[in-house]
């Protein structure tokens, strides 16, 4: 057998690398450059592993062979390397370096195979193959090769069996990414919106083709403030690749360091830099996207390539508003949301016709009311005129009927034109998780449980980690009385996000049904907690537990209700889930009215509540279900 011999010869900039032969040159000249033994050595592992952060300890080891060195010398070496290459350090063309992290090789690197050294190889297969074979030899090997079938038989039944199938072999069967929060290197910058921002943009770009699957914003923005291994970060996100990189805005410039990295196997498949105005941040975008589809292999047609290149408007101060209102939206909690508006109606006062920043303030406000910021006759209406708007200035916008679909459900009780609304959105971009989830709620609304599991399912696909979507499965099985089930999807959440309060929730309700109080009494004590009330309301229903059961702990917890400051806006219908418990049922009922009066959101999932069985016969409860539109 002939070795073909692998060429290590690399080009970047003006410089030749011959990795083989530990020489760099300048090209125009064919100059050879002197540098030392251990400058050469970390200048080809920089270079081989390009685009990639390298640590200062992976670097030592690397390249000094774990030797005993300090990082002193690795610091001296990479200071001698820039200065043999005619390295600005404040503006690099080679070596970044990453603070607390380590370094990074910026240029763009091409390897070079000689034409001398293919012909060299072509001719030693040439001859190979004419060389006359000897006879016994032949014999021999036709021996060797009987005997090996079976060995070679086991091999690769071991490989198809054992080998994990869901790991790509080539880039084109790439099918699912994360495009990791951009680590911002600005100076001056306290909130780092910038990273964050145009990781949310390009993902936005990616979610718009139906080819790829992308993990929403939301579930990366965890990994914003530290960098572990990128494969290791894959595999928890469950994708096949990962788009990381950097982003420094420098007075009147942006300047962005991109790689897409493989999971199963570290490998990078791409790399970029990226230098422009800063107020043409659209070119930035742009390149990066269309390079990162480009070393994907996705093929768009006319219609889908026109989608991928739409910006929505060609105002970059309106643009910069709607990405920090997009940055506050995805940290989802009140106070953002509020902040998240005021930079939609920025970006939206400076371009009155851009559709994305009215389905931003549609989505803001649809969910304004779920998070405590507001009544829902305060947000829904306002959800609804910007989503209209939206779509009446570009009607292909799936988020934007996603959001009127839930406030034409769960805001106007219009469940037939909700329900088209939900299948439009879901038609436009099968890939949003969002959709998916929202019509799912509304098929557990009508007891469409199969369906609704197959909409959660989907919307788990395309988001595995939510802690929200698992959430909300937990909570069907418990409606269906799967309550075994329901407390071990509640688990999972908390192997995703250890401190969800939803998760605890769905525990203490599930253990309530089974009988198992004193751990009903803890993980619903423990939810009242992780929804921000004072550590001191939940001791006081943990002492009523201790001498009055669960009878003494909703007793307590209606009190609180009804006289605590901080619940004076409690919803009503989980008020009338603690009177229910107590057999108070017209109380209930009361409850239940103010929770229509209120439109609470959580009323649509009445028909579905177990707990309220004692009065479906009563002529209140009925005349309340027509009210709704059931």
């Amino acid at each position: 057998m002939i070795e073909l011999s692998e060429s290590r010869i690399y080009e970047f900039e003006e410089f030749r690398l011959d990795a083989k032969s530990h020489r760099l040159f300048r090209r125009a000249e064919d100059e050879l450059v002197p540098l030392t033994p251990k400058a050469v050595e970390l200048l080809i592992y920089l270079v081989e592993n390009a685009g990639r952060v390298l640590s200062k300890s992976e670097l030592i080891d690397k390249v000094w062979d774990n030797s005993f060195v300090e990082e002193a010398n690795l610091s001296q070496t990479i200071f001698v390397l820039r200065k043999t290459l005619g390295e600005d350090n404040k503006k690099p063309r080679f070596i970044l370096t990453v603070p607390n992290r380590g370094y990074q090789f910026i240029a763009t690197v091409k390897k070079i195979i000689p034409e001398d050294k293919i012909l060299e190889e072509s001719l030693l297969l040439d001859n190979s193959e004419q060389t006359p074979p000897d006879p016994k030899s032949k014999i021999q090997n036709l021996k060797s090769l009987w005997l090996a079938i079976p060995i070679i038989f086991l091999i690769a039944f071991g490989i198809y069996w054992f080998y994990p199938k869901s790991s790509p072999s080539t880039i084109s069967e790439i099918k699912t990414i994360a495009v990791l929060p951009f680590e911002d290197l600005s100076e001056g910058q306290t909130e780092k919106y910038l990273g964050i921002s145009l990781a949310d943009a390009l993902a936005n770009k990616f979610g718009d083709l139906k080819k790829i699957i992308v993990r929403p914003t939301r579930s990366v923005l965890k990994y914003a403030d530290s960098r572990e291994d990128l494969s290791k970060i894959g595999r928890e996100l469950q994708v096949d690749a990962v788009l990381d990189g950097h982003i420094q805005h420098i007075g009147e410039r942006v300047r962005v360091s991109v790689q897409l990295v493989r999971t199963s196997d570290n490998a990078t498949i791409w790399t970029g830099n990226f230098d422009d105005q800063f107020t043409n941040f659209f070119a930035v975008q742009d390149s990066i996207s269309q390079k990162v589809v480009q070393a994907l292999v996705v093929r768009m047609n006319e219609k889908e390539l026109e989608k991928f290149n739409r910006h929505g408007t060609e105002n970059a101060a309106a643009y910069q508003d709607y990405l920090r209102g997009r940055f506050y939206w995805n940290k989802r909690t009140g106070e953002n949301l509020l902040k998240a508006i005021t930079h939609f109606e920025k970006a939206i006062e400076k371009d009155p016709n851009f559709a994305l920043a009215y389905a931003g303030l549609a989505d803001s406000y649809t969910i304004l009311a779920i998070y405590g910021a507001a009544s829902p006759s305060e947000s829904h209406p306002k959800a609804r005129v910007a989503a209209e708007k939206a779509l009446a200035i570009d009607g292909n916008l799936a988020e934007a009927y996603a959001s009127l679909a839930f406030t034409q459900a769960f805001y106007d009780w219009n469940w037939k034109v909700a329900e088209e609304s939900f299948k439009r959105a879901i038609e436009l971009n099968p890939n949003y998780a969002t959709a998916h989830q929202w019509y799912g709620e509304y098929l557990e609304v009508f007891k469409r449980f199969d369906e609704a599991h197959r909409e959660y399912e989907r919307a788990l696909e395309i988001d595995p980690v939510s802690p929200m979507i698992l959430s909300i499965i937990a909570g069907l099985y418990s409606v269906q009385g799967d309550y075994d089930k329901s407390i071990e999807k509640a688990k999972k959440i908390l192997e995703v996000e250890p401190n969800f309060a939803w998760a605890y929730f769905w525990m203490g309700m599930a253990y309530e049904a089974k009988g198992q109080d004193a751990e009903a009494s803890e993980m619903l004590a423990k939810t009242m907690e992780l929804f921000g009330e004072p550590k001191e309301c939940a001791n006081e229903v943990r002492e009523a537990f201790k001498k009055n059961g669960l009878k003494g702990w909703w007793t307590k917890r209606l009190e609180q209700i009804e006289t605590r400051p901080h619940l004076k806006n409690f919803g009503g219908y989980f008020k009338a889930l603690v009177q229910i418990r107590l057999g108070d049922k017209e109380g209930t009922l009361k409850s239940l009215e103010e929770a229509y009066t209120q439109r609470d959101y959580n009323l649509a999932f009445i028909q579905s509540q177990q707990l309220l069985e004692p009065i479906r016969q009563d002529p209140s409860y009925k005349d309340l279900l027509h009210r709704m539109g059931f």
